[in-house]
């Protein structure tokens, strides 16, 4: 018991802490775009978006050697944060609006997904619980199974 509530409170932690950090660096992104020129910016994208490649790509790393997925998306979560941040110069010019609200917007989706995902992540641990729990499998499994007669058809008892 206590080892599944460990198991649940470190995947929850680790992936709101994943949320956290990626929706802190877009919040404050969208505070401080004003402040840079448009060279420093430019330069400041690449940057944060190599950083978050390189997270991505320990996290894959450490999931492929230790075999867990978990890990593994959130390498796959950290890709996709990556380039939508290397998509931050384009999409401004695209979409037609400001880096602010693009930025502010990417954070609150983030937000959404990583606290569904969280959810998700609690239901299905605590179901996986109560199953372990249950002891209907093991009786069903013991009881022997009735043989139903079948009823033979009219068409071949006529002949």
């Amino acid at each position: 018991m206590e080892k599944i509530k460990k198991i649940l409170t470190n995947k929850l932690f680790v992936n709101l802490v994943c949320g956290l950090i990626t929706m802190g660096y877009f919040i404050l992104f969208s505070k401080q775009y004003s402040k840079l020129d448009a060279y420093e910016l430019e330069d400041y994208l690449h940057l944060s978006s190599l950083v978050f490649l390189v997270i991505s790509i320990v996290f894959m790393e450490i999931s492929y050697r230790n075999g867990k997925e978990l890990i593994f998306i959130n390498g796959i979560e950290f890709l996709i944060i990556a380039i939508f941040v290397l998509l931050t110069q384009h999409m401004i010019y695209v979409s037609g609006s400001n880096i602010e609200i693009y930025s502010l917007t990417g954070a609150n989706i983030i937000g959404v997904y990583y606290i569904l995902k969280s959810a998700i992540l609690y239901t299905k641990i605590q179901q996986d619980k109560l199953n372990s729990l249950s002891d209907i499998k093991e009786i069903v499994k013991d009881e022997p199974k009735k043989i139903i007669p079948r009823r033979k058809n009219k068409k071949e008892e006529g002949k």
